[in-house]
């Protein structure tokens, strides 16, 4: 065979090759991302995760995926957003308040946490598209290597559940052995009012009110249904003092390396996710205070108005210390 013949051989099967190479090419494998939460499958958290995959998913034509990490698979909150802020995993979903984890001191998304601080659901959604909110957030994005991708959706009212005691007042919560996450504003609301808080982390939850460590917990409604905790509490108290919901964060080189048209099919997801989850959480909510009822809680009125009084004075007593001063305030005028 000449070298004539033998080149334009090997260029006619480059040639072949490439067509059915080009197609693929073209398209590209489809981009897995990582995201991880704390909650057990079939919760908020997870049900938020897997409609935000979903709706990436079908906004960007399958060219992003997302693989969903519960159950503390890829460590807890903090271990996770150590994570997401080096690249390891690429999401996140938790409260949206858990943005304080990566910020600098104070913590200004700890404000958050002040019981009574929004008057209203509408005060709450006001405070969600203000400048005030972005600017915070913002603060929190530049120090943790991290893009806000957006609010996912209300979480369900916050109740007291115990194990022998009805609290109707502050002067019902003393010697009341409660567990509170290991953060500041959780221990000294519950100090105002009288308890005896005792951090617990969330897995131990169950196991600690079963053994008798603590006598009493304080979560969300939805949260109270799916971890059992009627089995071992007998009344359950709606205080609603902490207004909240979920967000999810992606690590900021991650998202810098997607294209415009990408970037928004995931904040058109994230949007959709909360329309859908709050509508959700609503409804769900009142069908799991009858389900408590029915599993044996007995649901106790407390005095708001007392605990109230109490929770609007305590916290200016931080401000300037455990978040930036006058920022509690600024959140108050916005209703």
């Amino acid at each position: 065979m000449s070298r004539k013949c033998f080149l334009s051989g090997i260029v006619t099967i480059l040639c072949s090759l490439s067509l059915f190479m080009a197609p693929t090419a073209s398209l590209g494998a489809p981009v897995t991302l990582k995201l991880a939460h704390v909650a057990p499958p079939n919760t908020t958290y997870d049900n938020a995760a897997l409609k935000l995959a979903e709706g990436v998913a079908k906004h960007t034509k399958g060219k992003v995926e997302i693989k969903v990490f519960g159950s503390a698979q890829l460590g807890g909150e903090g271990q996770q957003f150590a994570q997401l802020k080096a690249g390891a995993i690429d999401l996140v979903l938790s409260d949206y308040s858990a943005a304080a984890m990566l910020e600098p001191e104070p913590k200004n998304f700890f404000v958050n946490l002040v019981p009574y601080l929004f008057k209203s659901m509408n005060h709450f959604h006001k405070y969600l598209k203000s400048d005030l909110f972005r600017t915070m957030m913002k603060r929190a994005e530049e120090a943790g290597n991290i893009k806000f991708v957006g609010y996912l959706g209300d979480r369900s009212p916050r109740m007291l559940t115990t194990a022998k005691t009805q609290v109707v007042t502050p002067a019902d919560c003393k010697g009341l052995k409660l567990r509170v996450p290991p953060i500041s504003v959780y221990v000294e609301t519950w100090q105002q009012w009288g308890a005896t808080p005792t951090p617990v982390a969330a897995k131990d939850i169950y196991t600690s009110l079963k053994t008798g460590l603590v006598d009493a917990q304080d979560q969300t409604i939805l949260a109270i249904w799916d971890a059992k905790y009627y089995e071992v509490q007998k009344y359950g108290m709606i205080f609603d003092h902490i207004l909240n919901g979920m967000g999810t964060w992606i690590n900021k080189d991650r998202w810098n390396s997607f294209d415009p048209e990408t970037q928004a099919a995931i904040l058109k997801a994230a949007e959709e996710t909360d329309v859908y989850m709050t509508k959700e959480v609503e409804t769900q909510t009142p069908v799991a205070i009858k389900n408590l009822e029915k599993a044996g809680i007995t649901i106790v009125k407390p005095d708001i108005a007392a605990f109230r009084a109490i929770a609007e004075k305590w916290p200016l007593e931080y401000d300037g210390k455990w978040w930036e001063k006058g920022l509690y305030e600024k959140i108050r005028a916005l209703n």
